[in-house]
């Protein structure tokens, strides 16, 4: 995928404090799971989803952040 493992565990740390996924650690596993609030965010369309430069990065050197509109 071309993300290392601390980049990845970031951007799991970020999507669950947001409230997006939760994560559940099974043996060696850990399986993170959509919450409702992230399913129904994927599920907006396209449209309602703006990249904006207002929006400060969740973790550094991130780029093209995306707001939901109101």
């Amino acid at each position: 995928v071309g993300v290392s493992l601390s980049a990845a565990s970031r951007h799991t740390s970020v999507l669950r404090d947001a409230g997006l996924t939760t994560s559940q650690q099974i043996g060696a596993t850990v399986l993170h799971t959509l919450t409702p609030l992230g399913a129904a965010l994927l599920r907006q369309p396209r449209g309602l989803v703006r990249e904006s430069a207002d929006v400060p990065p969740a973790l550094p050197g991130c780029e093209g952040h995306r707001k939901v509109l109101p």
